[in-house]
């Protein structure tokens, strides 16, 4: 009897690859958190201009997630990723070059410009080759990579800060992700039959995963007009606020408000983004496994809302705690509450998204982003105008919460398009 031949995995490599990607993406993003004291003593910023440093950065990148999530379903993910990696290691490197509040500004603006088009490209990507049964694992294996940067920027950074200054340790960052651009555009190709590495059996088990050749056209005012899509992009918004307090302001927070070295602020800083490399995939395994006993709903939204629940409550002990080490370990689990439901997230956009997933995923991210913007001034204008970090952490708690019944809306099984 001849057997079955068994199915290859270059999904599952795909999948590797987008894991280094938001690797990259974290660490050139975080780093600049890592480096914010000596930056501000060194070009004299007040703390309500280093706000408007880390805002920057979002205003790029919330206004360029949809033109580059649409270029995405156009041109395909394998070009466009490629493009924009390239971009953002430019930028990356460019930010050595500031002198000024004005050129720091107008660099990290045009840094999340470029970096704006990872995430809704990798989903576009996972649209063609990830079935089902798979895509909240994957997107929680590829957002854990962002954890694996974050984790990584606060001790590399800081070891490089410390030998080279701040200037070279941004040259050096910005050459990994050529490395990573130039790999990807030899390897990947956005038809999985196209690619030399994947045989029939794999192509059947994915084909349930291929949207159309071409983008479903699709209405604007159909879409925005959903009640499903405007609960996704409420809830996000919730989680942009908290999730870029970990990687903004946190470093700051634990020497200027804790009082802690900066080799321990080094250490403690990658918890938040440690812990969540671990609860992005767990988040996206228990999901997929909900979802298969449960039904679809079920599974997405029991995920969701635990982690956003376990962010609320874990915050309040946090800054209320006299022991900095404790504080540290509690607002990392806090964080890492939040990273359980972040995979989710993602995978909802498959559901609902099909052929226009990069888009639905860039309005997504555009609204989290909005909460980004107001995470940084929130903490950059509560430390000016009222000497406290209290404050901005008791909005995210409420953020939380409010993003933890959001997901009671949210539909996965209902398409947009």
């Amino acid at each position: 009897m001849i057997g079955v031949a068994k199915a290859t995995r270059t999904r599952h490599k795909v999948v590797t690859a987008a894991f280094f990607l938001a690797t990259v993406l974290y660490l050139d993003r975080a780093a600049l958190s890592v480096m914010a004291p000596v930056i501000r003593q060194d070009l004299g910023f007040s703390p309500m201009a280093m706000g408007w440093v880390f805002s920057a950065f979002v205003w790029g990148y919330a206004l360029f997630h949809i033109p580059f999530g649409w270029l995405g379903d156009i041109a395909g993910p394998r070009r466009v990723l490629s493009g924009i990696v390239l971009l953002w290691s430019a930028f990356t490197a460019a930010t050595a070059a500031a002198w000024n509040l004005a050129s720091m500004l107008a660099i990290r603006f045009l840094f999340g410009a470029a970096e704006a088009g990872a995430a809704p490209n990798v989903t576009r990507a996972f649209s063609r080759w990830i079935p089902p049964g798979e895509r909240a694992r994957a997107q929680g294996f590829f957002l854990s990579g962002m954890s694996a940067g974050g984790a990584l920027a606060p001790p590399l950074t800081a070891a490089l800060l410390v030998l080279w200054g701040w200037r070279v340790t941004f040259v050096l960052l910005g050459g990994l992700g050529v490395i990573w651009a130039a790999a990807w555009y030899a390897w990947f190709t956005d038809h999985p039959a196209n690619h030399k590495s994947v045989n029939q059996a794999e192509l059947t088990l994915i084909a349930s995963a291929q949207p159309a050749n071409r983008a479903a056209s699709i209405s604007w005012r159909r879409l925005l007009g959903s009640a499903n899509l405007r609960a996704i992009l409420l809830m996000y918004f919730t989680y942009g606020y908290t999730g870029y307090i970990y990687i903004t302001w946190f470093p700051s927070y634990l020497v200027e408000g804790r009082r802690l070295s900066v080799a321990m602020m080094g250490f403690l800083a990658a918890l938040p983004t440690g812990l969540g490399m671990i609860a992005k995939p767990l988040g996206g395994w228990w999901s997929d496994w909900a979802a298969a006993k449960h039904g679809l709903a079920f599974g997405r939204r029991v995920v969701g809302m635990a982690g956003f629940g376990l962010a609320a409550l874990a915050v309040i002990p946090g800054i209320l705690v006299s022991n900095a080490y404790a504080s540290a370990l509690l607002l990392a689990v806090a964080d890492g509450g939040a990273a359980l439901a972040h995979g989710v997230c993602f995978a909802v956009c498959l559901d609902i998204g099909a052929g226009r997933a990069g888009t639905v995923s860039a309005l997504m991210l555009t609204a989290g982003s909005l909460g980004n913007v107001l995470s940084a001034l929130a903490f950059g204008a509560s430390l000016q105008y009222l000497g406290s970090w209290t404050p901005p952490f008791l909005i995210g708690v409420a953020a939380n919460l409010a993003g933890a019944l959001l997901w009671l809306a949210i539909d996965p099984k209902k398409q947009l398009v």
